[in-house]
């Protein structure tokens, strides 16, 4: 996703349907002939061809010279492979299109917006996302489950009876570290504390305990005053680490281990005491390895009494930077887990009982692509990430009514992943479930 928001210039995201590149069919969106030549261009640039001052307008070679283009599509290579050929282009107009090209490892997908007038160069190019290449569930499954460490996934249909067979599974029952994917957890019980009249989302609570990013409330002022309507939004859209300690905080644990265990947790001591974002980051580090080794050495009762005793030396300023953004820490030990069929458990959970608003809440990141995401008539997103972690976790209803819960999962102790394989691969999982 980094690199997606780097080599993006502004341009609307816009859904359409597809028309084959090479198509004679009489269409309403008629692909013009500076739309096609400037598509071809596109394809040669991502191929390495330094024509950007013929292709480009001015304003686009000021806002991304041609060494920093050149720069972003060599990354875009490394990851994804040569560019191979265009498939689609989809016209919204003459001068603006969305189109796919095919790499040697996925489909990427770009807005396209040209000049109005000859010679109609390119005044906008948005790489909006990747999907994996492969025709079928199954060859997707096996990349996944090729992929250096342990690969864990689950599809379910959520219409059908109790026990209806998954879609698709690798290792369900198997144990990951899941990193921010817990906060579903949090946005279940607010959503449950709002509908039984316990909470409302206008609620007002002071900002704090402060985490480190991601986010963006760690830089407001301490205690300042927030609804629980934008704690929840902050949590779930872009993570914040500081609006979930909050949540968490205001909350307790006792309200946090009901709802996961009420969400179908296959085993609720799993995540008690519920550990905040700070707690945990802290805990990793080497100035803390008394305190570690005595919290990991406990039972769940005694860790709580450990974390109430020496939360106050998790400060924000024993914090490695290097370490957290480094190489995989302790995953296996100091983190939130959970199987693929906990988090299926937990997305059917809320896809059965969520108000309205809180389903609002979960579609404003959809984690994929807008293109991708156009394809159904919801969807719902919680991720998370660390070094050695990735969890991908969707609540999505088609365009035909059908409703599935989807949870990717894929850990390494030994090396950092690399979030644009599989994102790419989940992509294409997603795509193809569509179209079920």
């Amino acid at each position: 996703m980094r690199l997606l928001q780097s080599f993006a210039l502004l341009l609307l995201a816009c859904s359409a349907v597809t028309l084959p590149h090479s198509a004679s069919a009489q269409t309403e969106a008629v692909i013009s002939e500076q739309l096609s030549a400037r598509a071809d261009d596109v394809l040669s640039l991502l191929q390495g061809e330094e024509i950007e001052d013929e292709v480009f307008d001015e304003n686009f070679r000021n806002a991304v010279p041609p060494a920093q283009f050149r720069a972003l599509t060599g990354q875009v290579r490394a990851q994804q492979g040569q560019a191979l050929a265009i498939l689609s282009i989809t016209p919204r107009n003459a001068n603006s299109a969305i189109i796919k090209i095919s790499f040697e490892k996925s489909i990427g997908t770009i807005n396209l917006d040209l000049e109005s007038t000859a010679p109609h160069r390119v005044s906008g190019l948005l790489l909006t996302g990747f999907e994996a290449a492969g025709g079928s569930l199954d060859d997707v499954l096996a990349a996944i489950d090729a992929l250096p460490g342990r690969q864990g996934l689950l599809i379910q249909p959520l219409d059908g009876a109790a026990g209806s067979p998954p879609i698709a599974a690798l290792d369900p029952d198997g144990r990951y570290a899941i990193a921010s994917a817990f906060k579903l957890y949090i946005l279940a019980e607010l959503d449950r504390a709002v509908r039984a009249g316990e909470r409302n989302w206008s609620d007002v609570v002071q900002l704090g305990p402060k985490s480190h990013p991601s986010g963006i409330s760690q830089n407001w002022p301490d205690r300042s005053p927030v609804t629980l309507h934008t704690l929840a939004t902050l949590m779930i859209s872009i993570s914040d680490n500081s609006a979930t300690d909050t949540l968490i905080r205001i909350i307790g644990q006792d309200q946090l281990a009901a709802i996961v265990k009420a969400a179908g947790h296959h085993k609720p001591a799993e995540l008690r005491p519920f550990l905040m974002t700070r707690q945990a980051s802290a805990l990793k580090m080497p100035v803390h390895a008394e305190r570690r080794a005595g919290f990991l050495a406990a039972g769940p009762a005694e860790r709580q009494k450990l974390l109430t005793e020496f939360d106050s030396a998790l400060a924000l300023d024993s914090l490695d930077s290097r370490i957290l953004t480094n190489r995989p820490n302790f995953i296996d030990q100091l983190e939130w887990f959970a199987t693929p069929v906990d988090m299926v458990s937990l997305l059917a959970y809320l896809n059965h009982n969520a108000s309205a608003e809180t389903r609002a809440i979960l579609a404003i990141n959809p984690g994929i692509g807008p293109d991708a995401a156009s394809k159904w008539n919801y969807l719902g997103y919680k991720g998370g990430s660390e070094p050695g972690v990735l969890s991908f976790n969707f609540l999505l209803r088609s365009k035909a009514g059908k409703s599935y819960a989807v949870s990717v999962n894929w850990n390494n102790a030994d090396q950092s992943l690399l979030e644009s394989e599989l994102l790419a691969l989940t992509t294409r999982l997603v795509n193809l479930l569509a179209q079920q």
